[in-house]
């Protein structure tokens, strides 16, 4: 299910601020709830993923959303995990981690995309930079998440040593579950405007898939 549509961040090879805008559209926590209601009347699952862009893309919201989350827990004996997919700098929201525990989330996603934070800050992921990752990560499994994660390869800081270090850090992280993809510029991402500047035939061919 979804709460939130939209981030507020620039992420250089995201479309969703393109597709959804900056401002995250919101479901009210009564329809949320309502919503769960009819999910667990019709079949109850054993999860529910918030396929949200961003889970605190309004952290105002997530964090008036939760205790009704807790309640609704509450009322159903906890019968139901909650997952959901969250920009990492969560980790330094304690609160909110707090309640989320306190809901039975049990899975966060969080889109690392490289442990270089030189390469971080190229791709204007800034906000994965507030805490070092590992720490970032051990602090969501003390709230009693996994984490799930993806990786970008093909990045324009990417050297010979790069999968040697994607490696050291996955084993490092102990994440369980990480895809790793290559860098695809998609349409009227800013990553496919600055392609288009540089005069690049093709914004989603090798150049922008390997190394842009």
């Amino acid at each position: 299910m979804q709460f939130s549509s939209g981030c507020p961040y620039r992420c250089e090879f995201c479309d969703i601020p393109e597709l959804y805008g900056r401002n995250p559209r919101l479901k009210t926590p009564e329809q949320v709830c309502r919503e769960l209601d009819a999910i667990v009347a019709a079949r109850p699952p054993g999860a529910v993923y918030f396929v949200d862009d961003n889970f605190i893309g309004n952290q105002k919201a997530a964090l008036e959303l939760l205790p009704h989350l807790v309640a609704w827990q509450k009322r159903n004996g906890y019968r139901v995990r909650f997952a959901c997919e969250a920009t990492l700098n969560i980790a330094q929201n304690t609160k909110i981690l707090e309640l989320m525990r306190e809901a039975y989330f049990h899975t966060i996603f969080v889109g690392i995309e490289t442990p270089d934070p030189e390469a971080l800050h190229g791709m204007v992921k800034d906000q994965n930079l507030r805490l070092p990752i590992l720490e970032a990560v051990a602090i969501l499994n003390s709230y009693g998440m996994e984490v799930v994660s993806g990786i970008i390869m093909g990045l324009d800081q990417d050297t010979e040593r790069t999968a040697e270090d994607i490696l050291a850090f996955i084993e490092a992280s102990k994440i369980p579950m990480l895809t790793i993809n290559l860098l695809y510029a998609l349409p009227m991402t800013p990553l496919w405007r600055r392609l288009e500047r540089r005069g690049a035939s093709s914004p989603t061919g090798p150049a922008a898939r390997n190394r842009t």
